[in-house]
């Protein structure tokens, strides 16, 4: 695990990307690096109200003249996020990070990875998409959301898939959008008529990952699933986002993950 930094951090840019959702571009002086799937806890404010930070994954962490550039994806969803939305330039925070373990980014020498995200379980399959896409790794990615106004980062998203000659497929709950249904529904459909994967990375609200996770079973495709837990700590003591393994045992997501093999976690993920 990439040792974690409790970083003051800087706001340098913020945009709009959807009516529910918005970019977050933080810079600190410190040379930082992390793994597409891990997460930092990020206070509110320079005070102490909101008390807590708010988990979020990492959609991306480049170098930066400053030092380094850390880029979220945000959902107003709450007092907290919408602190974070209304932030001017400028304004520092601070910033524990990298937090957890992310995905498997090799290829084991062969074989197309199927990336697949839903809303706002975006930011790390972004992050994994832009990485894998300058080692040259192969992979298709599989991007769905309720409308299209909620689709995120599509450009991005396409330019990535296009470096490596794969396919960037669309779906949306009502249809406006692409193919009309639910990403794992779309995912299934492409499994069960051939095609095939190496391993799916997948993030996303856990209805939809325990889709991914029964659709992944059902085809014997090996698949790792970023959990969206609750977060208060981040590091595993207030023990608020455990999650039942296969063997019985009960571990903090955000230091046990917050990606998992799929064949790690408990057979409800699976069936």
């Amino acid at each position: 695990m990439i040792a974690r930094h409790d970083l003051a951090v800087r706001v340098i840019a913020r945009s709009e990307l959807s009516p529910t959702c918005f970019r977050l571009e933080l810079v600190t002086g410190e040379p930082i690096s992390a793994v597409p799937g891990q997460f930092g806890m990020l206070a509110c404010g320079d005070g102490h109200d909101p008390l807590l930070r708010r988990a979020f994954s990492l959609a991306g962490v480049r170098p930066h003249e400053d030092g380094t550039i850390v880029e979220m994806l945000i959902k107003e969803v709450g007092r907290g996020t919408s602190l974070l939305r209304k932030l001017p330039l400028g304004a520092t925070l601070r910033l524990l990070a990298p937090l957890g373990n992310g995905f498997t980014l090799d290829d084991g020498g062969g074989g197309r990875l199927a990336l697949v995200a839903g809303g706002i379980g975006l930011p790390p399959v972004l992050f994994a998409a832009e990485r894998l896409a300058s080692r040259s790794v192969p992979f298709d990615f599989y991007l769905g959301a309720a409308t299209a106004a909620e689709l995120l980062e599509v450009g991005r998203c396409g330019a990535a898939v296009e470096a490596v000659g794969g396919e960037l497929v669309l779906a949306t709950d009502d249809g406006s959008r692409g193919e009309v249904g639910y990403v794992t529904a779309v995912l299934a459909r492409r499994l069960e008529s051939g095609r095939r994967y190496l391993r799916a990375l997948a993030c996303g609200p856990t209805p939809m990952l325990a889709a991914l996770g029964r659709v992944a079973h059902a085809q014997s495709l090996e698949a790792e699933l970023s959990l969206e837990e609750p977060m208060a700590c981040g590091v595993g003591v207030c023990l608020g986002c455990v999650v039942e393994l296969d063997d019985g045992r009960f571990v903090p997501t955000c230091k046990e993950g917050p990606v998992f093999p799929l064949a790690r976690l408990a057979a409800r993920w699976r069936s």
